[in-house]
């Protein structure tokens, strides 16, 4: 398989930048909250159904693996821990195949991870919401 470097890496570093804008506006977001410059709203999915949209949990699981509990990261939303090695595994890959110096191959574009991902986070929010209202037993208050 022959692969332009040229375009992987440009779609590398479009991909980075996006990222770290994206992490920006997080930060910002959760410094304006803590500083009371944003107000605090409840999840309009949880007031209509009572029960968790498949993000809910999302951001303590975040916090929790940037604090190395990855247990509890994956308790609250196993969607970032997947993420994040699936980032980690494009990264690592595609830096690998820019500066392969015998023009080796070690990223392909393979649409598997992301679907492995969505079923991951859909079958979580369902056990989850399940457990919820079936059997009273709320994963995110732990």
């Amino acid at each position: 398989m022959k692969v332009d470097r040229r375009i992987l890496l440009r779609d590398f570093i479009i991909v980075n930048a996006a990222g770290v804008s994206g992490i920006f506006v997080l930060l910002m977001g959760i410094l304006l909250k803590k500083w009371s410059y944003i107000p605090e709203y409840s999840c309009a999915f949880l007031s209509a159904t009572h029960m968790y949209c498949p993000g809910c949990g999302g951001t303590r699981a975040l916090f929790s693996l940037l604090g190395g509990d990855i247990p509890a990261s994956l308790v609250y939303n196993p969607s970032v821990v997947l993420g994040a090695l699936i980032i980690i595994y494009y990264e690592v890959t595609v830096v690998m195949t820019i500066f392969s110096r015998k023009g080796r191959v070690y990223y392909y574009r393979n649409p598997w991870p992301v679907y492995v991902y969505i079923a991951v986070i859909l079958v979580y929010a369902v056990v989850r919401d399940i457990l919820l209202v079936g059997f009273g037993i709320d994963l995110l208050l732990s």
